[in-house]
C-alpha cells in the first residue's frame, strides 16, 4: 500500500471500477482496505467478484454511463477514507493494439470516463492499473494532467511483478494519486519481497494423472 499520514486505524473504503472477476479487489481486501462495490459490463464475473469477496457486491455497469452522484453516495454512507480503483480495460493499450487509434477502438474512451468519475466524486486515493504501453498514448497524459489539476499528488510506477514476490513475467503500469498529500509505491524490501517460482506457488498441490481433477480444487486438472 501507498505511504499516507492518516490519523491511526483510519479505514480506507474503496468502490472498484472495471473490476472483472475481482483481482483487484481481493487484493485490495488482502491489505485490509474495505472495498464496497466492483462495477463492470460483464454479468458472469458477478460470482466469481462476489464469491471471493466477502462483502463487496458486483454492479453490472456500463462505466460510460455511471454517474459519480452513486458513487458518492456510496462513500458517504460507509465512510472513511475514499479510494477509486480501476484497471480501465487493456487490450487498445497492449503491443497489439498500438497501430489503432481511438476512433478504431471505443474502449480507448474507458480511460476518460475514469478521469470524469474521479473530477464527479473527488475521492481522497485514486489507483490504476494498466499495461505499460498505456504511457506512449496521449490518453494517458490526459488523464495524469486531469488528476493534477485537480489538486492529486500524482506518481507513476512501472513495476516488475517477480520483484514483489509473484511467480509469474508480469510488468504493469501502477498510478498513485492522493489529496492527502505526496503519495508512492512502496519500494521492493529484499527480506519480505523474495522472488518465487512457479514451484514455489504450487508444489504443494497433490499430483494428478493425465486427464484428472481434484477432486477439492476443481481449478487444479492436468
Amino acid at each position: 500500500m501507498p505511504h499516507i499520514k492518516s490519523k491511526p486505524n483510519s479505514l480506507v473504503t474503496a468502490v472498484d471500477l472495471f473490476c472483472g472477476a475481482g483481482g483487484l479487489t481481493h487484493g485490495l481486501k488482502k491489505v485490509g482496505v474495505n472495498v464496497i462495490a466492483g462495477y463492470d459490463i460483464d454479468e458472469a464475473c458477478k460470482w466469481p467478484y462476489e464469491k471471493n469477496n466477502k462483502g463487496a457486491l458486483f454492479q453490472k455497469v456500463d462505466i460510460s454511463t455511471l454517474s459519480g452522484k452513486i458513487l458518492k453516495q456510496l462513500f458517504k454512507q460507509h465512510g472513511g477514507i475514499s479510494l477509486l480503483a480501476g484497471c480501465a480495460p487493456c487490450q487498445p493499450f497492449s503491443t497489439y493494439s498500438l497501430s489503432k487509434t481511438a476512433a478504431v477502438d471505443e474502449r480507448w474512451s474507458m480511460l476518460n470516463h475514469f478521469a470524469r468519475l474521479v473530477r464527479e466524486v473527488r475521492p481522497k486515493l485514486v489507483t490504476m492499473e494498466n499495461v505499460p504501453q498505456l504511457k506512449k498514448h496521449g490518453v494517458f497524459d490526459h488523464f495524469k494532467t486531469n488528476l493534477q489539476k485537480l489538486g492529486y499528488s500524482v506518481s507513476v510506477s512501472v513495476v516488475d511483478c517477480t520483484e514483489y514476490g509473484i511467480p509469474q513475467s508480469r510488468v504493469r503500469l501502477v498510478l498513485l494519486a492522493s489529496l492527502l498529500g505526496d503519495i508512492e509505491l512502496r519500494q521492493r524490501k529484499p527480506s519480505t519481497d523474495r522472488k518465487r517460482t512457479v514451484r514455489h506457488a504450487i508444489a504443494h498441490l497433490p499430483s494428478l494423472r493425465a486427464g484428472s481433477a481434484s477432486k477439492k480444487d476443481p481449478l487444479h486438472r492436468s
